[in-house]
Order: C-alpha cells, then sequence, then structure tokens
C-alpha cells in the first residue's frame, strides 16, 4: 500500500518538475557551468605540495568535483524537507496531509522522495561530463566503500532534513537547522578547499561538522581506491552519528507535528 502511494507522490512531483521546461534547462546548465569554472582554477593550483591534495592523491579538480557535487546532494537533503513541508504549508495541504491515515513519517519520506531522484541523476550527470570531457579520473574508485559512505551520509543528512522540517513546523521561517549546518559544511567541511589550511581553532571545529567526514570517506575510497576497513574511522563516526540523530529526528518531527495539531498552527506561514 505505502509503494501505492508512493508511486503517485513520484508522479506528483514529476509531473509538476515537468512544468517548469525552462527550470529543466537551467537546471542542467547550472550544472555543467560550475565544473568548468572549477576546472579552469584547478590549472591555477598546483597539485603536489599542498596541504589536503597531496594525501587524496588527486589535483585540484578532483578535489573539489567531488566535494562540490556530494556536497550539493546532502545540503538538499537537509533542506528539501524543510521546502516540501513549507510549500505543503502556503498550499493549504500540510494538515489535510499530516491529519490523513497515512503516517506522518512515511509523509514527509515520500513527499521528497522525488528530489533525492533527480538529484541523484544530476550528481551522476556531473561525474559523467566531468570524466568525459574534463579528465576526471574514475579508475580508482572502490565502489564498496564509496557505496557505503554514501548510504551512511545519506541517513545523516536525512536526519538533518527531518529536523528541519520539524523547525518549519514550529518555527515557519527561519528555522535554524539547515542554515546553521549548510554555513558550517561550506566554511568547515573542506568542499571547496581542504581543511587542512583552515587555522588549528576552526579546524577543531570542523571535526564537530559530519560532512567532513563523508567527503573524506568519499575521495580516498574515489581517488585513492581505499577500501573499507581502510576508512573504519571515518564509517564509525558516520554510523554513530546517524544512529544517534536518525531515531531522536522522527521523534522531533512528531512531536512538532503534534504540537502543530494541538494549537492549530499547522496552517500557519
Amino acid at each position: 500500500m505505502k509503494l501505492y502511494k508512493l508511486s503517485y507522490f513520484i508522479k506528483r512531483d514529476f509531473a509538476i518538475f515537468l512544468s517548469y521546461k525552462m527550470a529543466l534547462i537551467t537546471s542542467t546548465l547550472g550544472t555543467v557551468f560550475p565544473l568548468l569554472t572549477y576546472f579552469f582554477i584547478s590549472k591555477l593550483v598546483p597539485s603536489q605540495g599542498q596541504k589536503g591534495l597531496s594525501e587524496i592523491g588527486g589535483d585540484y579538480f578532483s578535489f573539489v568535483l567531488i566535494g562540490t557535487a556530494f556536497t550539493t546532494y546532502f545540503m538538499m537533503a537537509i533542506q528539501e524537507f524543510s521546502a516540501t513541508t513549507r510549500r505543503d504549508q502556503m498550499a493549504g495541504c500540510l494538515e489535510a496531509l499530516l491529519s490523513s491515515q497515512t503516517d506522518t513519517k512515511t509523509i514527509i519520506f515520500m513527499s521528497a522522495i522525488f528530489k533525492f531522484i533527480h538529484n541523484g541523476t544530476v550528481l551522476i550527470f556531473m561525474f559523467i561530463v566531468a570524466t568525459l570531457f574534463l579528465g576526471f579520473d574514475l579508475s580508482n574508485i572502490n565502489i564498496p566503500s564509496a557505496f557505503l559512505t554514501f548510504i551512511l551520509s545519506i541517513f545523516v543528512f536525512i536526519s538533518l532534513g527531518i529536523f528541519s522540517a520539524g523547525g518549519t513546523i514550529l518555527f515557519k521561517r527561519g528555522e535554524p537547522f539547515s542554515i546553521v549546518f549548510g554555513t558550517m559544511s561550506s566554511l568547515l567541511g573542506g568542499a571547496i578547499f581542504p581543511v587542512a589550511i583552515l587555522p588549528d581553532y576552526l579546524q577543531t571545529i570542523s571535526y564537530l561538522v559530519p560532512i567532513k567526514y563523508s567527503l573524506d570517506a568519499l575521495r580516498l575510497s574515489i581517488l585513492r581506491g581505499y577500501p573499507i576497513e581502510m576508512l573504519s574511522n571515518q564509517l564509525i563516526t558516520l554510523l554513530c552519528i546517524a544512529l544517534v540523530l536518525f531515531p531522536l529526528s522522527l521523534i522531533f518531527f512528531e512531536w512538532a507535528v503534534e504540537k502543530g495539531k494541538r494549537l492549530g498552527t499547522l496552517m500557519q506561514y
């Protein structure tokens, strides 16, 4: 029954997506031009002797491609649940959805699933373009370790996204979760520049940012071919974060929904 409902959510969001044809074109082009920008910037950055680059055995373009591609996807995981909740609030259907017979956790996941599929397609497209035309080397990739890192990371950032959706129900605008983690991830996560070049105190703070462990493990598994056992520190850290955050995020979201129902504020935006 849930799969039947899921198909309707996907069909609905796919129909909405196709109705904005210009957005389809611009979103596709929007993935290519940043790649070209970073590709030419990489020509200015020597790959040897640079902190954070020599460890992964790749040049700056490889470093920043993995960083920006996966950071964009993970930030989507944080922001999409909140954006979907906000959209349903403004459309006037959030209360009806959350008051239906379908479990609230199921609804929040189904409402965001199409975005995960679409952005996953964009992620793959970015790597195809980079490999075919910009010299990105995938020959060393260790698929099991990269896949496991990706799955654990998704659980971490979905948890943060559910917190963000609960914050949207409570605060309407300006919920703090996506803002805080989005800002910290871009500065301290090592997406565009190595964390090693930061001052010591910021490097220390970066250990509190989940995406740092995700990007470190993804770069080592994709560029250096590290097997799972060589990434045990990063993977265990991500697993522990996911085991703590995921159930807490579901509890928080259900609490926020129940509070909204009790106060009659689910329709307010």
